[in-house]
C-alpha cells in the first residue's frame, strides 16, 4: 500500500511500482489486506499507530529511485484515502 500512495503522490514511477510488486508477489508475501478489512477499520488502527505524534500520523514512503524512502506526515490526504479505497472496501 505504501508503494501504491507513493506512485499516487507522484513520488516514484510505474516502473518501480511494478518492480516492488514484482518482489513481493516472488517472495509470496501479502501485497493486500485481508477482505474483512474495511477503510475504517484501517483507519481506526492507524490513529493509535505508534507513529502518530502531536495527532498527526507518519508514514514511511518510498521517494525517488528504488531504496530510497522518507518518514513524514506531509502528504496528500486524498492519496492516503484512494489509496486505502483501492485495497480496502468502503
Amino acid at each position: 500500500m505504501a508503494v501504491d500512495m507513493s506512485y499516487r503522490l507522484g513520488w516514484i514511477d510505474s516502473s518501480i511500482m511494478k518492480r516492488v510488486n514484482d518482489i513481493l508477489q516472488r517472495a509470496k508475501l501479502p501485497t493486500a489486506p485481508p477482505e474483512t478489512m474495511t477503510v475504517e477499520m484501517f483507519k481506526s488502527v492507524m490513529a493509535v499507530d505508534k507513529k502518530v505524534a502531536d495527532g498527526l500520523l507518519r508514514l514511511i514512503l518510498l521517494e525517488g529511485p528504488l531504496g530510497n524512502c522518507v518518514f513524514t506526515g506531509e502528504y496528500d490526504r486524498k492519496a492516503l484515502d484512494d489509496t486505502l479505497s483501492a485495497f480496502c472496501k468502503s
